[in-house]
Formats: C-alpha cells, sequence, structure tokens
C-alpha cells in the first residue's frame, strides 16, 4: 500500500528537481519589487485587508525579512506571528527603496542556491496577490498560481475532488465546485468560514483542513 505522505513528498520532490519553487520566488519577487518602486507614500501607509495587521510598507518588510532570515539561517519560531512580526519591527525605519534595495540583495543570493523551500515561493506570490488585492490592481496571473493550486488540492484535499475551470483535482469522494482563484486563497488563510461554506460541496465539507493558517474572521471579497 502506497502512503499518501510518500505521494506527496515525491511530488514535493519532483516540483524541487524541476526548479519550480526557485522560479516562481524569483519572478515574484521582480514583480513585486517593480509593482513597490512607484507607489506613493499614501499606497505605502494603505492597510492590506488580507493581512489587516500590516500596511503596505510593512507588508514589503516582511518579505524583505524573510529574505534575509533564510540566507542569514536565523529561521527560528518560522512562519510563526511572532516570525513575521519581527521582520516588520526590525525594518520600520527603512524606506521603501532601502527594503527592495534589501530584499534585493537577498534575493540575488538565493538565486543563486540549487534548492529553496516551497513555504519561501508560495509565501511570496501569496503576499504579491494581497499587495495587488490592497493597491486595486489586476488580479495575479493564472499562470504564476494556477500549478501551486494543483499542488497545494493533491496534498491539503486528498479526500476532495475539486471541480474548477482548469479542471479537476483530485479523486475524493466528496465533490466541490469553486472557482480556482478562491481555493488557492483559501489555503492560506484568505477566505473566511462562511465563504469557504458557500462553495457547492457534495457532501460534508472539510473547512478545517483548507487553510495551512486559521481561517479569516471575516470576509475578503477580491
Amino acid at each position: 500500500m502506497i502512503d499518501d505522505e510518500d505521494v506527496h513528498a515525491r511530488h514535493r520532490n519532483r516540483w524541487e528537481e524541476l526548479g519550480v519553487f526557485e522560479e516562481i520566488y524569483r519572478e515574484s519577487r521582480q514583480r513585486t519589487v517593480g509593482l513597490a518602486m512607484g507607489l506613493s507614500a499614501p499606497e505605502l501607509a494603505r492597510t492590506v485587508p488580507a493581512c489587516p495587521e500590516w500596511t503596505v510598507h510593512q507588508l514589503i518588510a516582511h518579505l524583505a525579512g524573510a529574505a534575509s532570515d533564510f540566507t542569514t539561517g536565523r529561521m527560528e519560531g518560522a512562519p510563526s506571528r511572532e516570525w513575521t512580526a519581527r521582520h516588520v519591527a526590525e525594518r520600520e525605519h527603512l524606506s521603501v527603496v532601502e527594503l527592495l534595495e534589501q530584499w534585493n540583495a537577498d534575493g540575488d543570493r538565493i538565486d543563486e542556491l540549487e534548492r529553496i523551500p516551497f513555504q519561501l515561493a508560495v509565501d511570496a506570490i501569496t503576499h504579491e496577490a494581497d499587495l495587488r488585492a490592497a493597491l486595486g490592481r489586476e488580479r495575479l496571473p493564472d499562470a504564476v498560481w494556477q500549478p501551486t493550486l494543483t499542488w497545494m488540492s493533491v496534498r491539503r484535499l486528498p479526500e476532495i475532488t475539486a471541480k474548477t475551470e482548469f479542471g479537476e483535482f483530485g479523486d475524493g469522494p466528496v465533490t466541490l465546485e469553486v472557482e480556482g482563484y478562491e481555493l488557492w486563497r483559501a489555503f492560506f488563510g484568505r477566505r473566511s468560514r462562511r465563504q469557504m461554506e458557500s462553495w457547492r460541496w457534495s457532501g460534508p465539507a472539510p473547512i478545517e483542513k483548507i487553510p495551512f493558517f486559521p481561517c479569516r474572521a471575516t470576509d475578503l471579497v477580491e
């Protein structure tokens, strides 16, 4: 009998062998840096609805901090709230230009590595999506997040058959019909329990198994 964890590990390792996570991270950093370079002071001070405890400036501080911690091995407590809060607290005094310069310097070091953890890549595109929504910009292109939707669906919902506009994922006994982007955002705690319950389920909905982090208390519409 093949263990599900063995299947998931092989799937993850295959992605690592192909350098998928490295590419996702590098391209997300380039897009986010390009977007952030042109932001005004009011835009930088804007609250990020997906991360309501942060402003746009603070979100960028976290991204720079995560890259710095990864390159220096300062990963104790990751990915806890305390770990991410430290990124922000240590960089409150820096301008956005300084944050981006710091992130680019550490990002270049990361680009030279043969492998990076998948968490770093999905964190980058998740926050890129947060940033775009907060600024009212165009949604993250499907080609960026859709591959990780497939990857996440197999790992997180083995008992579900998820039907999206991109096809079906999984072969579980419970069927879910949902827009792919909604499911992808829910994996990272960007949808409330009420929102997830409103999707079209054929049976009992395993809501608690969807997000990595606790689901939102309030709806988030993007």
